[in-house]
C-alpha cells in the first residue's frame, strides 16, 4: 500500500511565496509604456506593431497573475484543510490525555480524602464518646438523687397509712355511740311525717269546703260579666266616637287658626306702618307745642307769630285727618271685620258641640244602666272579702289543732339534738382530721406525680442520650467532611497531609508544546474559580486550541455538554477563520431508541449545513447536505429553502422552566388553578417580582410558559415515556431573527 504524506507547512509557505511573487509581477505588469515618434520614428505601422506587442505582453502577465492567485489559494486552502484535520485529531488526543491526567488527579484526591476522612471521623468519634460519658455520669448522679427522694416519699406514705387506720377506728367508735340516737331521730322523723299527713288531711277538708263557696262566687262573677259585656262594648264605642270628635274639632280649629294667623300677620304689618306714620305726626305735634311754649315764654310774641303757629297747627290737623281717612279708618274697619270673622268661625263648631251633647246624653244613660250591675259587683266583692277572712280563720283552726303535737315533737327533737351535738362536734373534729389527712395525701399524690414525671423524664433523657449517641454514630459513618462547613480545608487538601504530591491537585488547564505546535486545553470555571462540572463530575465546557508555531495557524474546539445526557454542542474555529457548530442530539424525537443525530451549522446556528445520523450499531452517515439538497428537485420545491435547524432543547441552554414545569430561577411556591378539565395553570412569582404562568394541557401533552402579559415564551411537549422536552422558544426565534409565532394564552387560560 502506498503511504501518502502531506506537508501543510510547506503548502502554506508556498502559497505565501506565490502571492508575494504575484504581487511583484503585478507591479511590473502595471507599468504604462507609450511609444512616441521621437523614440521610434514617424512610421505609424511601427507604433501600432509595438503597441500590439506590448498589449499581448501585459495580457500574459495578467493571466499569469490569476494563475498564481488560484494556485496560492489552492495551496493555502489545501494546507489549512490538512492542518485542520491533523489539529482536530491532535485536539482529540489532547482531550483524551488531559482527561486521563485529570482523572488521575481526581483518583489521587479521592484516596487522600478517604485517608483524611478516616482521621477526621476517628477524632469525631472520640469527641462523641467523651461527650456521651460526661452526659451519662450527669444522668447517673440525677438518678441517685431521685432514688433518695423516692425512699423518703415511701416513708411518708407509710406514716399517712397509720394515721388513716387510727381515724377509721375512732370513726367506728363514734358510729356505735350515735347509733341509738340516730334510731330515736328516725322515730321522731316518722312521727313528724304522720303529723304532716294529718295536717294535710285537715287542710284538704277545709279546702274542699272553701272551694264550693269559691265556685259559687265565680259563677255569679261570670254571670255579672256577661251582663256587663254589652254595656262595656257601648262604652268603648262612645270612647271611640269621643276621640273622633276631638280629632275633628282639633283639625278644624288648626285650619281656622292657620288662615286667621295669615290675615292677622298682614294686618299687623299694615298697622305697624300706620302707627309709624302716627308716631311721626305725634312727634311733629310735640315739636309745635314746644315752639308755642317758647313763643309764649319770651313774652314778646306778636299776633303774627301766633297766627303763623296756628296755621302750622291747622295744617298738621288736616294731615292727621287725611291719614285717618286714607289709612286709619279702613284699617280699623278691617280689624273689626277680622274680629267678626272670628266670631263667625265659632259657629262652625256648633255641630261639634251638638255631637258632644249627644255623646254626653248617651254616656249618662249608660251610667244609669250600669248602676244596678255596679251594686251587684260591690256585693260580690264584699262576699269575696268575707271568703278570704273565712280562709284565714280556718287556716288558724288547723294550726291550733296540730299545735300541741308539734310542740311535743319539737321538745323531744330539741332534747335529742342536745345529746347529738357533742357527738356531732366529735364527728366534725374527725372530719377535719380526715380532711387534713386527705390534703396531705393529695400533696403526696402531687409529689408522687412529680416523682413519676421526673423518673419518666430521666428515663426519656437516658433513652434520648442512647438514641442520640447511636444516631450520631450512624451520621458519623455517612459523614462527608468535604460538605461540612466547619471543616476548613484548602482546595485539594493542601496542608492537611504532608505526603500530598503535586499531581493530586486538579489543574484548571493544560498546555502541551512540541517543536511545531502548542496545544492548550482549558475549562469553563464557576463563580468560585473552580472547574464547572455536571452532575457526573465531568467538565461542562472544554476548549482545546492547537497553534502551529511555523505558520501561525490556529484551530480550536469548544465542547459544551447540555442538560440531557449525551447532548452537546461543539464550536469549531478553523484555521481559515470560519466558525462551525455541531449539535449532537443523543435521542431525537420520533426516532428509534439508540439513534443519534448531528446538526452542522454556521456560527449563529441559524443556517444548517449538514445533518448526520448514527443508527444503532452503525457509523455516522451524512443524511442531508445543504448544497446537494437545494440543487435537488425536492430542495427547489422547499418553500423555506434550508435544512431543518437543531431543536430548541439543544440551542436554548437556560429555558424558563425545567422538565417538571417549575421556574429555573428562584421563585415562590406556585398557585395552581384548574381552568378547564385536564388544563391547569400555575402562577409563580420570582425573587425580582416577575410573574411566570405555566399552563399544562394533559389532554394534548402540551405545556405553555408565558409572562405576566400572557405572551407565550416557550412551548414544551410530552414524550411517550412521560418526560417533557422544549419544543419551541422565543429565545430561539429571536436568535434566528424569525417572527415569534408563539402567540398569547387563550382568554380561558389567563
Amino acid at each position: 500500500m502506498v503511504r501518502v504524506s502531506y506537508d501543510y507547512d510547506l503548502m502554506t509557505v508556498l502559497a505565501r511565496h506565490l502571492w508575494h511573487l504575484r504581487d511583484e509581477l503585478d507591479v511590473t505588469s502595471q507599468t504604462d509604456k507609450t511609444f512616441t515618434a521621437g523614440d521610434i520614428g514617424p512610421r505609424r505601422e511601427t507604433t501600432e506593431a509595438l503597441e500590439d506587442f506590448y498589449g499581448a505582453w501585459k495580457k500574459s502577465f495578467r493571466e499569469g497573475w490569476q494563475v498564481m492567485t488560484d494556485l496560492g489559494n489552492l495551496l493555502d486552502k489545501a494546507g489549512k484543510a490538512f492542518y485542520d484535520q491533523d489539529a482536530s485529531q491532535a485536539a482529540g488526543a489532547a482531550q483524551q490525555v488531559t482527561a486521563q491526567v485529570r482523572g488521575e488527579a481526581v483518583r489521587h484526591n479521592e484516596m487522600r480524602k478517604q485517608k483524611l476522612n478516616g482521621k477526621l471521623r476517628a477524632d469525631q468519634a472520640r469527641r462523641l464518646e467523651a461527650g456521651y460519658r460526661t452526659q451519662q455520669a450527669r444522668l447517673k448522679k440525677e438518678q441517685d438523687a431521685l432514688v433518695e427522694k423516692r425512699r423518703k416519699f415511701d416513708e411518708q406514705t407509710v406514716a399517712q397509712q397509720k394515721r388513716q387506720e387510727e381515724l377509721n377506728r375512732e370513726q367506728e367508735e363514734l358510729a356505735r355511740k350515735r347509733e341509738p340516737l340516730l334510731k330515736q331521730q328516725d322515730e321522731l322523723q316518722a312521727r313528724q311525717q304522720r303529723l304532716w299527713q294529718e295536717e294535710k288531711e285537715l287542710l284538704k277538708q277545709r279546702e274542699e269546703k272553701l272551694q264550693v263557696k269559691r265556685d259559687e262566687l265565680q259563677k255569679e262573677y261570670e254571670a255579672l260579666r256577661e251582663e256587663q259585656e254589652p254595656l262595656l262594648k257601648r262604652q268603648e264605642e262612645l270612647q271611640l266616637r269621643q276621640q273622633q270628635l276631638w280629632a275633628d274639632d282639633k283639625a278644624l280649629r288648626a285650619e281656622q287658626d292657620a288662615a286667621m294667623e295669615k290675615k292677622v300677620t298682614a294686618l299687623e304689618q299694615e298697622q305697624k306702618a300706620y302707627d309709624a306714620k302716627q308716631d311721626g305726626l305725634r312727634e311733629r305735634q310735640e315739636a309745635l307745642y314746644r315752639e308755642r311754649e317758647t313763643l309764649l315764654g319770651k313774652g314778646n310774641a306778636t299776633q303774627a307769630d301766633l297766627d303763623a303757629w296756628q296755621r302750622k297747627q291747622d295744617a298738621l290737623g288736616k294731615e292727621r285727618d287725611a291719614l285717618w281717612e286714607s289709612e286709619g279708618k279702613g284699617l280699623a274697619e278691617r280689624w273689626d271685620a277680622l274680629e267678626q270673622e272670628q266670631r263667625d268661625q265659632e259657629k262652625a263648631f256648633d255641630p261639634f258641640r251638638e255631637r258632644q251633647r249627644e255623646l254626653d246624653g248617651e254616656r249618662d244613660a249608660l251610667s244609669r244602666a250600669q248602676e244596678p250591675l255596679t251594686e251587684r259587683q260591690d256585693g260580690l266583692q264584699a262576699r269575696q272579702k268575707d271568703l278570704w277572712a273565712l280562709e284565714k280563720s280556718t287556716q288558724q283552726e288547723v294550726e291550733d289543732a296540730v299545735k300541741g303535737k308539734r310542740d311535743s315533737l319539737d321538745a323531744e327533737r330539741a332534747d335529742l339534738q342536745t345529746r347529738l351535738d357533742p357527738l356531732d362536734q366529735e364527728s366534725k373534729d374527725l372530719q377535719d382530721r380526715q380532711k387534713d389527712l386527705w390534703d396531705d395525701q393529695s400533696d403526696d399524690e402531687d409529689t408522687q406525680t412529680a416523682l413519676t414525671e421526673e423518673e419518666k423524664a430521666l428515663q426519656q433523657r437516658q433513652q434520648d442520650l442512647q438514641d442520640g449517641f447511636g444516631e450520631e454514630y450512624d451520621k458519623l459513618r455517612e459523614w462527608d467532611p468535604d460538605r461540612d462547613p466547619d471543616v476548613g480545608r484548602l482546595r485539594g487538601m493542601r496542608g492537611q497531609l504532608d505526603d500530598l504530591p503535586p499531581e493530586a491537585f486538579v489543574p484548571k488547564g493544560y498546555t502541551v508544546e512540541d517543536a511545531n505546535s502548542t496545544t492548550t486545553v482549558s475549562y469553563q470555571l464557576d463563580e468560585n474559580g473552580e472547574i464547572k462540572v455536571d452532575k457526573n463530575g465531568d467538565p461542562v465546557e472544554t476548549t482545546t486550541t492547537v497553534t502551529n508555531k511555523n505558520t501561525g495557524l490556529s484551530y480550536s474546539e469548544t465542547y459544551h455538554a447540555l442538560a440531557q445526557d449525551g447532548d452537546s454542542v461543539s464550536t469549531i474555529r478553523s484555521s481559515d477563520g470560519s466558525v462551525t457548530k455541531i449539535y449532537t442530539d443523543s435521542s431525537p424525537e420520533g426516532e428509534a431508541d439508540g439513534t443519534m443525530r448531528r446538526y452542522v451549522t454556521d456560527e449563529t446556528g441559524r443556517d444548517t449545513l449538514q445533518i448526520w445520523t448514527k443508527r444503532p450499531g452503525g457509523d455516522w452517515e451524512l443524511t442531508l447536505d445543504k448544497e446537494t439538497y437545494l440543487n435537488s428537485d425536492a430542495g427547489q420545491e422547499d418553500a423555506q429553502q434550508r435544512l431543518d435547524r437543531p431543536p430548541a432543547y439543544l440551542t436554548v441552554e437556560n429555558p424558563l422552566v425545567d422538565g417538571d414545569g417549575r421556574p429555573s430561577a428562584p421563585a415562590s411556591e406556585g398557585t395552581a388553578t384548574q381552568v378547564q378539565e385536564g388544563v391547569t395553570r400555575t402562577n409563580y412569582t420570582g425573587s425580582d417580582g416577575a410573574v411566570t404562568k405555566v399552563v399544562t394541557n394533559e389532554n394534548t401533552g402540551t405545556r405553555f410558559v408565558a409572562g405576566a402579559n400572557d405572551e407565550i415564551q416557550e412551548i414544551w411537549q410530552r414524550r411517550g415515556d412521560g418526560t417533557w422536552y422544549l419544543r419551541e422558544s422565543v429565545t430561539q426565534h429571536e436568535r434566528y431573527g424569525d417572527e415569534p409565532p408563539l402567540g398569547t394564552l387563550g382568554e380561558n387560560w389567563r
